[in-house]
């Protein structure tokens, strides 16, 4: 049974409608532990006929076989397993990769030695018998033509294929080195089956078994010179086929490294378009707007919303029963300023019992008059780093005085300013009174009080001023108070001044005492203009005593807070039953269809922005890319020709590709890091949130991949034969 047969093969070439004879009707056959020698003129078939040896060029006529199994079936992946398996390839120009080392070139043909350092072993002791010890660590690109073959030769001795294959592999040489090359590769094929082109019959003549001379793509004689040795060669293992993905990755990492500037190249282009990226959906940030939901309430974890079914009011004791009942964490009975914007350098919301951290600067409130901001970084410019730059917030006419801030990078978070439970609920009652103002009439047990709530709009809490005490800037009170007298007959004739139709028993300020009021300015909170016209600043729990009774009547809904929106949840079910409407804070409504609108119309814009966007940068990243594929076409069909595994190929490319992209994976973190914890840049940027840069960076791999994948399509759309230097037919 012949090792390799050729029956009748036949190879034609057909180009602009010309039609070459490669070689005809070729009949060989060939067992191992030959040594053949095929001469001829330039332009015979001799490479040719090494060509469709090797699988790298296919057949027209006739059939080869491979221990005598045909291969006219097989299809461009079975040729690819045919040379992994049986193929080894000596060049006449080397086809060495120049960009690798002399130990990567031999390490490559090492891949189905799993162990990195029995590979790594094996490479080197290859070497040293070609006697390259000392070069190595040089690039092909560095070796003079002697020793890239000895490279070559190295690389074909690790791939310890049963088929060496040989294309005037001393062309090049001097007749001292030539002579070594056929010696050294001789003694290696003893069990082999090689098979050598050469110009020079007499370079070989010593050691060559048989020659076979070929004329005009035809066989013109085969003759014997020395019968193989008829002892039985043990059966060629089927090599073992390491893991594809341990090889690409080996692969992928050396085709990185082999060319630095390339690869450093790749890497800016793609850290490009990862920035580019970034930009894009941070201006784009606003577009996230339009797809949050319409929250009823501000939205905060574990706050559930209830109010009695039949319109009665929830008093504190009730309130208290029903947190002990379901578990909640703690109650608020005047919850309106939760869900009301606030404005003093921007919009703000109230908030008690929340914790946001250690504070940057200050300490959290201990007094119902303190506050507590949490800001956004940019803030600090105006807020201060160390030390507070402003020491209040104003409330309506009340100015607070500021105990401490904590700085977020978030700066799409909400403006928060924490009080005590006390101070929240005083200054609620207030605001909401307040508030009732534009109603002009307003029902306490049934009174007509529009005159008081009006009144009341010419109030303001002073939080620096005693807790108790009243202010009121009137003269003429001020000087009865001062002189001893009736106060209450002053501030009775006063308010009936300026509105006569009042009676004394309406007017809640009737309800202090003397020892109430304060007879001389006490400093107080800084003056505004608006301040100055103030009928009187109150104290901030008279400030509690003169809206409680009215909010006691008309302020129906509450507040319970768990420690999660699941036990809120929980929690409502069984307050349903018990008679209470619920709704968590994350309650949303729908929206109109002018809003509808409007939304889809804004957001469609956004969305057209950005795909152009991110269309531009993968053009860019594409085009750029493929002026790169060159530099690889020689590399990857060298691979092929040495039987490299296609998938092997294919999954290292990827991987230098996604090695490109590891400086991106790590310096965009690093510099939104940056950015968001400088305050100049937090305040310009739109911050984005972890699963943002997440999507970004998983963007950018796809992107990666897909461009990797067009450019393997270019590299694998050409033959072997074709995009090799030393290919060309003879």
């Amino acid at each position: 049974m012949a090792f390799l047969r050729l029956s009748n093969i036949g190879k034609i070439y057909v180009s602009e409608g010309n039609v070459t004879v490669g070689i005809r009707g070729v009949n060989l056959s060939f067992e191992k532990g030959e040594f053949v020698a095929i001469t001829g003129e330039s332009g015979s078939g001799k490479s040719t006929l090494l060509n469709v040896l090797s699988g790298m060029d296919t057949y027209e006529e006739g059939e080869l076989y491979i221990e005598e199994q045909s291969t006219s079936h097989y299809l461009q992946p079975d040729w690819e397993e045919y040379r992994e398996q049986y193929i080894s390839f000596i060049f006449q120009n080397y086809n060495i990769l120049e960009s690798f080392t002399v130990l990567q070139n031999v390490e490559l043909a090492l891949m189905t030695i799993s162990d990195p350092i029995e590979r790594r072993k094996r490479a080197i002791e290859l070497i040293e018998r070609v006697g390259l010890k000392k070069h190595m660590r040089q690039k092909g690109s560095q070796l003079s033509g002697g020793q890239k073959q000895r490279t070559v030769i190295a690389r074909a001795l690790a791939k310890d294929s049963p088929i060496i294959l040989a294309d005037e592999p001393t062309g090049n040489l001097d007749s001292q080195t030539s002579r070594e090359i056929i010696a050294l590769l001789r003694e290696v094929s003893k069990d082999k089956l090689l098979i050598m082109v050469t110009h020079s019959y007499d370079q070989v003549s010593e050691f060559a078994t048989r020659h076979i001379r070929v004329y005009d793509g035809a066989v013109e004689s085969d003759q014997v010179i020395t019968e193989p040795e008829t002892k039985e060669y043990p059966e060629e293992e089927k090599k073992g086929k390491a893991s594809v993905l341990s090889n690409g990755l080996l692969l992928g990492r050396s085709i990185f490294f082999a060319k630095p500037k390339l690869s450093t190249f790749l890497c800016f282009l793609l850290l490009i378009g990862t920035f580019g990226v970034f930009l894009i959906t941070m201006f784009c940030g606003d577009a996230q707007l339009l797809f949050e939901k319409n929250y009823m309430f501000r939205p905060m974890e574990g706050r559930l919303v209830i109010t009695s079914q039949d319109g009665s009011l929830i008093t504190e004791d009730q309130l208290k029963g029903l947190a002990d009942k379901y578990g909640a964490k703690r109650g608020t009975r005047y919850d309106y300023l939760y869900d009301m914007r606030q404005f003093h350098n921007g919009e703000f919301y109230l908030t008690c019992g929340e914790d946001f951290g250690t504070p940057d600067i200050g300490r959290y409130p201990e007094k119902p008059n303190e506050m507590f901001l949490r800001l956004p970084l940019f803030y600090q410019q105006w807020y201060g780093t160390d030390s507070l730059l402003i020491d209040h917030v104003t409330v309506g006419e009340s100015q607070y005085p500021i105990c401490g801030i904590k700085y977020i990078t978030d700066n799409t978070q909400d403006l928060l300013v924490l009080m005590t439970e006390e101070g929240f609920e005083t200054l609620s009652t207030f605001v909401m009174m307040q508030k009732s103002i534009s109603l002009n009439k307003v029902s306490c047990d049934g009174t007509d009080r529009s005159d008081l709530i009006r009144r009341l709009g010419m109030v303001c809490v002073d939080p620096y001023i005693d807790p108790d005490k009243i202010y009121y800037s009137d003269p003429v009170f001020l000087k009865t108070l001062k002189a001893g007298g009736d106060v209450s007959a002053v501030f009775r004739a006063i308010a009936t001044y300026e509105a006569d139709y009042l009676s004394d028993d309406r007017y809640t300020f009737m309800t202090f005492g003397k020892d109430t009021f304060l007879a001389e300015d006490p400093g107080g909170m800084p003056v505004t203009n608006s301040l100055e016209t103030t009928y009187c600043r109150v104290g901030i729990r008279v400030a509690k005593q003169l809206c409680e009774p009215y909010l006691q009547s008309n302020y129906h809904q509450a507040s319970l807070f768990f420690d999660s929106d699941r036990q809120a949840k929980n929690a409502a079910k069984g307050l349903r039953d018990d008679g209470y409407i619920t709704a968590t804070s994350k309650t949303t409504y729908s929206l109109n269809l002018g809003d509808i609108i409007g939304m889809v119309f804004a957001g469609f814009l956004y969305l057209i922005i950005w795909i152009l966007g991110i269309t531009f940068i993968a053009f860019f990243i594409n085009m750029c890319t493929n002026r790169t594929v060159g530099a690889f076409s020689e590399d990857i069909a060298i691979m092929r020709s040495m039987g490299i595994p296609v998938k092997v190929i294919r999954v290292g490319i990827y991987v230098r590709m996604l090695i490109c992209i590891v400086p991106s994976l790590i310096l965009l973190p690093v510099v939104a890091w940056l950015i968001y914890h400088y305050p100049r840049w937090n305040g310009r940027m739109r911050y984005l949130q972890p699963w943002q840069y997440v999507v970004i960076l998983a963007g950018m791999m796809f992107l990666t991949v897909r461009v990797t994948r067009k450019q393997i399509k270019n590299l694998f759309g050409t033959s072997v034969k074709k995009s090799l230097r030393g290919g060309e037919e003879e």
